[in-house]
């Protein structure tokens, strides 16, 4: 039974809904949309499109590069990135830097290579997915730095241990390694996420999202495996640092574990994620992708830059500072990121209910990937618990379009 409209889109509801299955307008804000004269800017803050349990504005890395994860999902794959943190950190205090900077490294990209084969994201294809968000990214990531090292710097190893035991400030190395270095990432790394979000397959917002956020985690990887290589290979010293320079190494590792996978994947599924738009079809280079593009290249450059100054502190103290403001920046681009793709869905789901086609319109029978109750037809969001319907892995999708085989469109 019909019993009400939606404030916003003015679609039919059930009575029972606490969300619009449209729009997802929450029915329990009882603020006057005209009144208040708020766009979607101020819609569901306290509930995040992706998890309503949780607010957009709040500083959780899983549910904002991991979105197609269901609840079980979210909480094994934070318990992933623990483990990618505290094994190399454990590794360091045993004495094995070589040991935890490979580790450290590789284990965001091991979250998110388990991420696309759990969700199925890559659709079928996965060697031009996995290979070229993952592969390839690193690779470049690695190939890049190494010509920078070789180009642009003195030392062969300038970007290794022995600027780290610099005792001078060096304006060129800052200047390469925080401007040049970050700028050339965010180039590089973009390349293939974009030409994957220009195909009709994943040309959807989140794959964009996913895709920018594997590569430049991969790409970050790659950056870290060469600028640590002498380390890596034992090269240095007696065999490589040791356990009196584990303050310094915790937080080199603890940077390179999580700081900066976070900040290069946050960073590059921004941009991505503007290239895809919000509707059918891929936006391409317009507004949209130049807005997110400015916000991705202004964060690498503020993150490279501080990490390369306080560098030049040298020690134990200069690799902390960088750490600190390595998290500072992770953070915030983590909260740009959730609430760009909360008012994005948002405003997608907008459309479609004053008549755009959203091909992830619900028709027959399907069900909630978060909450598993049935999904109202043309639903966009799941009116009991207020998830978008975009926000299922691929996998429950195919469930939901066989069971829907005949279903009227």
């Amino acid at each position: 039974m019909n019993a009400r409209t939606c404030a916003r889109c003015k679609s039919a509801q059930p009575a029972a809904a606490r969300y619009c299955h449209r729009c997802g307008h929450d029915h329990l804000d009882a603020r006057p949309i005209e009144d208040r004269r708020r766009r979607l800017r101020d819609e569901r803050a306290g509930a995040y499109v992706v998890r309503p349990k949780e607010r957009v504005r709040s500083i959780n890395p899983v549910t904002a590069l991991l979105p197609l994860s269901n609840a079980a999902g979210v909480r094994a794959y934070e318990w992933a990135f623990a483990a990618g943190l505290v094994v190399p950190l454990v590794a360091v205090l045993a004495g094995w830097v070589p040991f935890a900077l490979v580790a450290a490294a590789l284990a965001v990209p091991a979250v998110f290579t388990l991420y696309l084969y759990d969700v199925n994201e890559w659709d079928d294809q996965p060697v031009p997915v996995v290979l070229g968000c993952i592969a390839v990214a690193g690779a470049l990531g690695a190939v890049a730095i190494r010509l920078i090292d070789a180009t642009l710097l003195d030392a062969a190893d300038k970007v290794g241990l022995e600027r780290l035991s610099s005792d001078s400030f060096d304006t060129r190395t800052v200047a390469v390694l925080g401007v040049v270095a970050p700028l050339v990432a965010v180039v590089l790394a973009l390349a293939v996420p974009l030409v994957l979000a220009s195909r009709p397959r994943f040309d959807d917002m989140i794959d964009g999202l996913t895709f920018g956020a594997v590569a430049g985690a991969a790409y970050a990887a790659g950056e870290t495996l060469m600028m640590h290589r002498g380390v890596i290979d034992g090269l240095v010293g007696d065999g490589g640092p040791g356990r009196g320079d584990a303050a310094l190494w915790l937080s080199i590792v603890a940077n390179a574990a999580i700081v900066k996978p976070l900040v290069y994947s946050t960073a590059l599924a921004i941009a991505a994620a503007g290239f895809s738009g919000i509707g059918p079809g891929y936006d391409g280079f317009g507004r949209r992708f130049a807005t997110s593009l400015g916000v991705a290249a202004s964060a690498m450059l503020a993150y490279g830059l501080g990490v390369a100054v306080t560098g030049e502190i040298g020690g134990a103290p200069g690799a902390a500072l960088g750490l600190a403001w390595g998290v500072v920046v992770a953070g915030g681009l983590i909260v740009t990121l959730r609430t760009k793709l909360h008012l994005g869905v948002l405003e997608a789901a907008l459309e479609a209910a004053r008549g755009r086609p959203n091909r992830h319109e619900v028709r027959g029978e399907a069900h909630c990937g978060e909450c598993d109750m049935f999904l109202a037809p043309l639903a966009l969001f799941c009116s009991a618990c207020g998830t978008s319907v975009r926000a299922t892995s691929k996998r429950r999708q195919h469930d939901n379009v066989r069971a829907n085989v005949g279903a009227p469109s």
